[in-house]
This record gives C-alpha cells, structure tokens and sequence, in this order.
C-alpha cells in the first residue's frame, strides 16, 4: 500500500522546528534559536514518549464517564505457549478481552489468531514488528509499514478488518495519525497497568494493577510472559472481588 497522502503535510509540518532552528542561527539570534531548540524537543519527548498525551492525533485511554465495566486488553501476542492458557482463562471467568497482536507473530501462528477471534474476543493492531525501541522515532514511510503492514496480516488471517490500534510500547509520534485515518483505526491506550511485560513478580503487577483499577479502567496486560497467566487470573480475581465485569464497547 502507498503511504497516504494526508502524510505529507504532516512530514512537512515536522521539518519547520529545525528552519526555525537553523534561520535564527543565520541571523545571530543564538538564544531564540536555543529557545526553539528546547521548547520543540520537550513537545516531541512529551507527546511521544507518554502514552496517554494526545498532542499527535486522538486516542482513548479510558472507558466513557459513567462507564460501569472495565476493559481488558493483552499484547504482544500471538505466542504458542501461553495464548491459548489465556484463552482458557478468560473462558473460566466468561470474560472476553481485546488482543492487541504483533503481525509477524499472528503471520506464523494464524490458527492461534483464528482461535482467540472464534472465542468471541476482539483482535487489534499492534504493529507489524513490534519495534519497541524506535517506534517513536519512525518517519512516515516505516511508520506506515509498520501499521498498514499489520493491518493487511490480520485481514488476510481473519477476513475481518481490526478497528483498534496500539503502538509498541505506547509511544507514538506525529506520524501515526495519517496512517489511523487512512485505514479507519482508532488509537487505544490504557490507564491501569501492571508493568507486567517487564516485572517478573506477578504479586507486584497485581497490586500496581489494584491500586488504579475502578470503573471504567482499560487494562493493560501482556502475553508471552512467564507471569503472564498468573497475572491474567488474579486481574479476573480482582475484578470479581470488586463487582466489576469486563466489556468490549469503548465508545
């Protein structure tokens, strides 16, 4: 697929911080061009790297005010030892969750990504390769590769179109927009989480995830961890003792 032409504008957008840069340094005026040096790299910083920041396109990091039920989203799948565990779970506790799955992966294990979509659960973008430390310095070219390319693996797989993206990492830059447009996407993040990609203590990530879960939480756990089904029952256990029931409608 060629890169959107919604893209451009966006590229040409980025390079006006660095003439600025480079005029007031022609012009003598070293401290503005400081200035506009430091002021451009804190915008880029904040609003790539914090994933709830909306400076570079819309997202949703939480269920609708008034939201009774939380919403359960796992990433990084799909993985041949633990997809299915988890699918077991969720099935036990009759709960359903969105599965933000790496297209490289969902490409050499389509029959776990036809399973999670036959047991009802909704699948979503993730990136075609996960590029976890770079995905927020992408420029468009890459950044479209990366997301057109998942969004082409998950059709042909499942002959349904994912309607829901989240980057690598939750770090997303002024290119990530235009492709979103572009395919109809819509960019899901979260607010409640366990660290549970990186903590290999599954008692910790439960309590970090108890400790902001309410109503209305989009909750992040992962796949393809070695505490990823202990974390997964004891979020279900925690949602059970608090009354509150996982939910796939997010708008």
């Amino acid at each position: 697929m060629p890169l959107p032409f919604n893209s451009y504008p966006r590229l040409a957008l980025s390079l006006f911080p660095a003439f600025g840069v480079l005029a007031a340094l022609l012009a003598g005026w070293f401290g503005l061009a400081g200035l506009l040096f430091l002021g451009t790299s804190v915008v880029i910083m904040v609003g790539t790297l914090a994933p709830r920041c909306a400076w570079f396109g819309p997202l949703i990091s939480a269920l609708p005010a008034g939201s009774e039920g939380v919403c359960l989203t796992i990433d990084d799948g799909p993985d041949p030892e633990h997809t299915l565990a988890l699918l077991d779970i969720l099935d036990q506790h009759q709960a359903k969750a969105i599965f933000f799955l790496i297209g490289d992966r969902a490409a050499h294990h389509p029959e776990l990504v036809r399973e999670i979509a036959r047991r009802g659960h909704v699948i979503g973008n993730h990136s075609q390769t996960h590029p976890a430390a770079t995905f927020w310095a992408l420029n468009p070219w890459r950044m479209w590769a990366e997301i057109a390319g998942c969004q082409q693996t998950l059709i042909q797989i499942t002959s349904t179109t994912p309607q829901w993206f989240r980057p690598p990492v939750g770090h997303h830059n002024l290119f990530v927009a235009a492709p979103l447009r572009a395919l109809d996407l819509k960019m899901l993040m979260w607010n409640c989480r366990g660290y549970d990609a990186v903590e290999k203590d599954a008692a910790l990530a439960l309590r970090r995830i108890e400790k902001s879960l309410r109503p209305g939480a989009i909750i992040l756990l992962h796949d393809a961890t070695p505490i990823c089904e202990e974390v997964l029952c004891g979020t279900l256990n925690l949602l059970q003792r608090n009354g509150l029931r996982p939910q796939l409608q997010i708008d």
